[in-house]
């Protein structure tokens, strides 16, 4: 039974049911299909488990308002135009001048600017909440995935930029003088900001045509040139001054190509990867114009042609000449961009559980009026069998992808920055990072290990569940879900296309799972890698006395003791030719313990079904294979879907 002090999110007022008799009430679904908040149960979930009461009394109207705000027509409107209207370059000026100006489509424009104004960005900067400010942050992502045409992208590299430069900005390694502390401030403020005339959004330029995910390949170079020739621009668009470094060469697959700054990788000349902050523009003095701005030596070589993101404008870009400014040491471009990848990560791993989450509502909507075989899907048992398998994963994935987030709000908010020094709330004991990781169960070092291991698992398992999970939901809607339909809060396809990119952009799967292997056997952290989860089950799995919570505990333990004598034996090479194969059970064991979790909390029937269900895809290795009535697991598959609004005694053949 559910504690009846748990704070959930407000129920929607009930809508009349659809006309059974044909899909032509499909659309009278809307309401269904408007809060993500509202009507799915792994949400809710999510919500009660991971933050304090408190927090969730604060932010519930947000997410509330929120999640009807994204399905408000103005929105659909515009999310269809940045998917018909695809960025594009204008070659010529009216007068035949070469321009290589970035056009984009007015929806791609107007839904950055909600995602801004929201703060979809700066919740985790103003830090309201402390070590929840990085959930509350992506909760609120979460519900904005399915129709932002995809402007989450260069938010998930500003957000990473920002983090970047908190850290620089109290860098005791490497002094800044007055000029770059002014110049990176600056910069931080535009990056954290929820007024679109002032917010900024970041590029990320790694991926260069010799190296691809391997930065190694770096060709781009960098020399420093701090006199600058005549007639040449020494100014950024706030009228600070250019830096003292230029940057040439060629980035292959840069995505956000209209943000305002960007941070890129190259090679100074001693060889050493480093990174920098580039502004994307500068100004301009025309004898015509006067006063203008221009790309900062950037050009627009062309833009990618993409099975979809259509409304990001993804480029190849000349360099030739860039002014930017060196971030930290000479030699730690690897470390620095690190930064940024597992928070950008972190986005696609939201990005793939708010799109699935979508997916199966729209699936949901449908099974209530659509018929086959002279029956409704809802009373259809091996389509309800389906979608409560989808269910169970998603509600899996949900767990993995958030304790991860929560992970990253404790470390973040234990480490001094620019944020935690002049964030203008002050931070509640209750929201500390050590009051987080004690609702949690672990402290504050066993968070950060636990995100260095995990964060990569979290972002290849969901980006691969989601791609499998939307074709379900299409297959789900029949052929209707494969048509490119004009609604886009019903159109499967666009998200399913849309959700590919997830398992590529930040890491293909086998790179993360290199990425996994290399934590795992570091020579420095290794060891402690392994002995921080194993403290970490040990806990974790304290309490689950009863005879099927024993059970349970030993599936999950013996898996992972099979996992670390197999990590501790095998070379490395070996562990990367088995890498995908170490990560999928990895996930399983995490997802599990944090499923159960999730049911000894409040004890709630579903939640038990599900982690139930959950563990009986392991039941060979614990030796616990249980038998039930096929009847009344059909009864459980519609419970799952729809939670208790339906009931046990609604269910029927």
């Amino acid at each position: 039974m559910a504690n009846p002090q748990q704070q959930t999110l407000p129920e929607p007022a009930a809508h009349p049911t659809p006309p059974s008799s044909s899909t032509e009430g499909f659309f009278q679904t809307r309401p269904v299909l408007q809060n993500l908040a509202h009507g799915d149960g792994a949400f809710r979930r999510i919500f009660d488990c991971y933050l304090p009461q408190p927090v969730r009394n604060a932010i519930t109207p947000d997410l509330s308002r929120f999640g009807d705000l994204v399905h408000e027509p103005a929105i659909l409107a515009w999310t269809a135009d940045a998917d018909r209207n695809a960025p594009y370059l204008r070659l010529f000026d009216t007068w035949g001048r070469p321009d290589s100006t970035l056009i984009t489509s007015e929806g791609w424009r107007n839904l950055q600017e909600v995602g801004i104004k929201e703060g979809i960005v700066a919740i985790a900067f103003e830090n309201e909440f402390g070590a929840y400010s990085r959930l509350y942050q992506f909760l609120k992502y979460h519900l904005w995935t399915p129709t932002s045409a995809l402007v989450t992208c260069p938010s998930a590299m500003q957000d990473g930029a920002a983090r970047l430069l908190a850290l620089q900005l109290v860098r005791m390694d490497v002094k800044l003088d007055d000029v770059e502390r002014q110049v990176l401030e600056r910069a931080y403020k535009h990056l954290t900001s929820r007024d679109p005339e002032q917010a900024w959004t970041s590029g990320q330029w790694m991926t260069e045509r010799t190296g691809g995910s391997d930065v190694r390949g770096t060709e781009t170079q960098a020399t420093y040139a701090p006199q600058f020739g005549e007639k040449t621009s020494t100014k950024d668009i706030d009228g600070l001054p250019l830096g003292p470094w230029v940057l040439n060469g060629f980035k292959w697959f840069s995505s956000a190509t209209d943000s305002q700054m960007t941070i890129a990788l190259a090679k100074t000349p001693s060889g050493a990867l480093s990174t920098f902050f580039v502004p994307m523009r500068r100004q301009a003095i025309s004898p015509r114009t006067g006063i203008s701005n221009e790309l900062n030596g950037i050009s627009i070589q062309r833009l990618k042609s993409k099975l979809g993101t259509r409304a990001v404008p993804t480029a190849e870009l000349v360099l030739k000449d860039t002014r930017a400014y060196l971030l930290g040491p000479q030699s730690h471009g690897v470390k620095n961009i690190a930064t940024i990848l597992n928070i950008t990560r972190l986005h696609n791993t939201i990005s793939a559980v708010g799109y699935w989450g979508a997916g199966l509502a729209v699936a949901r909507a449908f099974t209530r009026v659509r018929k086959a075989n002279g029956k409704l899907l809802i009373d259809t048992p091996s389509h309800m069998r389906t979608l409560a398998q989808e269910h169970v994963h998603y509600r899996a994935i949900m767990h993995l992808s958030y304790f991860c987030v929560a992970l990253l709000g404790i470390s973040e908010t234990s480490t001094a920055s620019y944020t935690t020094l002049h964030a203008p709330h002050k931070i509640r004991e209750s929201n500390s990072a050590s009051a987080a990781a004690a609702k949690l169960g672990i402290d504050i070092p066993t968070a950060t290990v636990l995100l260095r291991l995990f964060t990569p698992v979290a972002k290849a398992v969901p980006a691969r569940a989601v791609i499998a999970g939307l074709q379900e939901c299409m297959e789900c809607l029949g052929g209707v879900g494969y048509c490119e339909n004009e609604e886009v809060e019903f159109n499967i396809a666009r998200m399913y296309r849309d959700a590919n990119v997830i398992s590529i952009w930040e890491g293909t799967t086998n790179v993360i799972a290199y990425d996994l292997v290399r934590v795992l056997k570091s020579p420095r952290d290794g060891a402690k890698t392994l002995e921080t989860v194993d403290v970490w089950l040990e806990r974790s799995l304290t309490g689950w006395d009863s005879e099927e919570w024993k059970v349970r505990a030993t599936v999950i333990q013996g898996i992972w003791d099979e996992m670390k004598a197999e990590v501790a034996r095998t070379s490395v090479e070996e562990l990367l030719f088995k890498g995908r194969e170490l990560m999928w059970e990895l996930s399983w064991v995490v997802m599990a313990v944090l499923l159960g979790i999730d049911v000894r909390r409040d004890l709630d029937p579903v939640a038990e079904e599900v982690c139930r269900r959950w563990f009986l895809r392991k039941a060979d290795k614990g030796g616990w294979i249980e038998k039930r009535d096929w009847k009344t697991d059909m009864v459980w598959d519609r419970r799952i879907v729809f939670g208790d609004e339906d009931g046990m005694d609604k269910a029927k053949l």
